[in-house]
């Protein structure tokens, strides 16, 4: 079994991400993911602890949010607790437990470039949205930062978290695009947003 080195960093997670990205960073992405209309029922994979989790408890009629850890799973089921309309539990992200045609929008923050196969994690988003359903992704990047920043970034990612995964890739809008569009999504967009740390911010339609 494949060992998830995010698990030990579940409790302190925010804070972690906080220090590596920076408040104000991911203060942008979540403005752009709180102003996103029409969620219905939404389904997140790598929730990790709930972080983004939160930008949509107003605006979805259901929440099934998703991690492989166990122990993110049960930092996230603490912070919703109170939520009616949010459900966490474990799942795989190429293996989801859901039957097809199950969600409106499927959401992914800081996963796509992590993980093994992207391409499998999105057929599997693909097969469990409706028709029509929409595919929300963001992830933090190295990717049109300046060399400083870039220098800097990686410092407080290291010191945080070590040593990247040699898994891990460098993801670009037009990367995000390609790889998406190759597991049968149609209408993909995606943008750079951010000042001194950027984030890919795809959307695309089944």
């Amino acid at each position: 079994m494949t060992i998830n080195k995010w698990e030990q960093f579940a409790k302190s997670f925010e804070e972690l991400n906080n220090y590596v990205v920076g408040i104000k960073n991911i203060k942008t992405v979540k403005r752009r993911l709180s102003s996103l209309s029409e969620i219905g029922d939404m389904l997140e994979l790598g929730c990790g602890n709930g972080t983004y989790t939160e930008c949509f408890v107003g605006s979805a009629s259901k929440i099934v949010a998703t991690d492989i850890s166990e122990h993110m799973i049960t930092v996230a089921r603490s912070r919703f607790n109170d939520q009616a309309t949010v459900t966490v539990e474990t799942a795989d992200c190429f293996n989801l437990p859901y039957q097809d045609a199950s969600f409106d929008t499927v959401f992914m923050a800081n996963l796509l470039h992590i993980i093994p196969n992207p391409e499998a994690a999105l057929t599997e988003c693909f097969r469990v949205l409706k028709n029509n359903g929409r595919l929300v992704v963001v992830s933090f990047t190295l990717h049109g930062m300046s060399f400083f920043n870039k220098i800097l970034f990686k410092y407080r990612y290291t010191r945080k978290y070590g040593v990247k995964s040699s898994a891990t890739i460098t993801l670009t809008p037009q990367l995000a695009k390609e790889i998406t569009n190759s597991s049968g999504f149609n209408t993909v967009k995606a943008e750079l947003i951010g000042s001194n740390v950027k984030a890919v911010y795809l959307t695309a339609k089944k």
